[in-house]
């Protein structure tokens, strides 16, 4: 029996069907081979027994395998099967936030993800239980219908008794349920805002929502962040001088710095939205990872002139697309009006599922230890990025959540790294990508989880010593 490697960005599920298929493939395994029962294949690679269904029902789905009720795995296709290529190259350069989401985006599992907003697969693995998705998908099959435009009323009365532990007074005629926190965000500035008007953003910022709101025809203007949040003296000048209709940002764990909003400033964001009259969103995707501990707009405003937005694709599964928002009850029945009209309803299916997630109590434990994982590999990450020559603030080590904003070394620009990491299967977030203002040249978005992995680590060392300048 072959061994996994649990040490590497590989997903144990992708290293079991990478070994099938190729034995498949070579000629190894014949067509009518059995393979070893589920749990002796996972007694003997020592993981679980989810792990192994996993990959057995990718390699049934990639045709290599049938399963056979009560009888096991059997070998289906012959050998000589055609390999799949990898994903087709990028249409943009890796430089832009097009080439750069193609790249994240990508089915190529060669790519080292480490500029990413996800964390790495397996990390993800024992999130959900096999009987809670089986009962979920049983369920939904019953129901037969889809959930009510403004969401499953059991995913609702969860988020809100959520939200109510946040001291967020949020009930369910607050929230709406979206297809992941995109939807929510594009329907919050569909209400708030219409074509011509101004809304603000954070800069450095998530630049992603800088398109999505361009595209509806808004005027998109970056309200510059230190490492206390966005600057007061900037954000007023701005209100000032524009009169926005939103200010779009994130408070805890922000992307791309990772840093949080003191709560001091929090309140003399409210002070300014009070004093010019513009509405707040708050983007909290990442939030969980902060724990209940975080002060969040909502929290101090109590959702009278914030909308606050998160989602579960981040931290429960990136293939889950639940994402909420809670407003206002005026702007929820506007909020739900323009949902009806984008994409009908939701998925039974998904809502269900991550409702008895939250109900089970198995999200709040997963949450814990993706926060203990990340704790670890921050602190190795940070160790390992200075020894190849990037820096960090001051407080990065004392941070928590997915994101490491480096500082390259004087005189090195971000856009070259980017190309030739991309280059080399290697996929960096370049931090001019963030700015509405072309700022952060100087530096890179890293996902702590990939950070420490060797390729990037060796190409990082390389390239930086090749880039320093050379003493006359």
């Amino acid at each position: 029996m072959f061994t996994l490697t649990k040490d590497t960005a590989v997903p144990l599920t992708e290293q079991i069907v990478r070994h099938f298929a190729q034995r498949i493939d070579e000629g190894l395994l014949l067509p009518g081979a059995k393979l070893p029962s589920v749990r002796q294949l996972a007694a003997r690679l020592e993981v679980s027994v989810h792990t192994v269904l996993v990959a057995l029902d990718r390699l049934a789905g990639q045709g290599y395998v049938a399963s056979r009720p009560g009888a096991g795995y059997f070998v289906l296709r012959p050998s000589g099967r055609a390999a799949e290529g990898p994903s087709p190259a990028p249409p943009a350069p890796a430089t832009t936030t097009t080439g750069f989401t193609h790249s994240a985006l990508s089915a190529d599992a060669t790519l080292l993800q480490a500029g990413s907003g996800y964390l790495p697969r397996h990390w993800y693995e024992d999130a959900i239980a096999p009987a809670t998705l089986a009962r979920s998908l049983r369920e939904s099959a019953e129901a037969a219908v889809l959930p009510p435009v403004q969401g499953l009323p059991a995913l609702r009365a969860q988020l809100a008794e959520r939200l109510a532990r946040r001291q967020i007074p949020a009930t369910a005629a607050h929230l709406v349920t979206s297809f992941g926190a995109s939807q929510a965000l594009q329907l919050a500035a569909r209400v708030l805002a219409g074509p011509g008007d101004v809304v603000l953003v954070d800069d450095p910022g998530y630049f992603l929502l800088h398109s999505q709101l361009a595209a509806l025809g808004l005027r998109v203007v970056g309200v510059p962040r230190d490492e206390q949040g966005p600057e007061l003296q900037a954000l007023a000048q701005l209100a000032e001088e524009y009169r926005p209709r939103a200010f779009f940002t994130q408070t805890l764990l922000h992307n791309p710095t990772g840093a949080s909003t003191a709560p001091a400033r929090s309140h003399r964001i409210l002070n300014l939205a009070e004093a010019f009259d513009f509405m707040l969103v708050e983007d909290d995707v990442y939030g969980d990872l902060a724990g209940d501990a975080g002060v969040r707009l909502a929290q101090i405003d109590g959702l009278r002139r914030v909308i606050y937005i998160s989602s579960f694709n981040k931290v429960l599964s990136p293939s889950l697309r639940v994402g909420y928002l809670a407003a206002p009850p005026a702007l929820a029945e506007r909020l739900v009006e323009l949902k009806l009209m984008d994409v009908l309803s939701g998925s039974t299916l998904e809502e269900a599922l991550v409702a008895e997630v939250l109900r089970s109590g198995r999200y709040h434990r997963h949450v814990l230890r993706l926060r203990e994982r990340l704790a670890r590999a921050r602190a190795a990450a940070i160790a390992a990025l200075q020894r190849c020559g990037l820096r960090f603030d001051a407080d990065a080590a004392g941070a928590e959540g997915v994101f490491l904003w480096a500082a390259l070394p004087p005189g090195v620009e971000a856009p070259a790294l980017v190309e030739d990491a991309r280059a080399a299967g290697i996929v960096i977030a370049g931090g001019h990508m963030f700015s509405r203002r072309g700022a952060g040249l100087d530096r890179l978005r890293i996902n702590a989880a990939w950070a420490t992995d060797a390729r990037l680590l060796k190409f990082l060392q390389e390239w930086l010593a090749r880039a320093a300048p050379q003493s006359p």
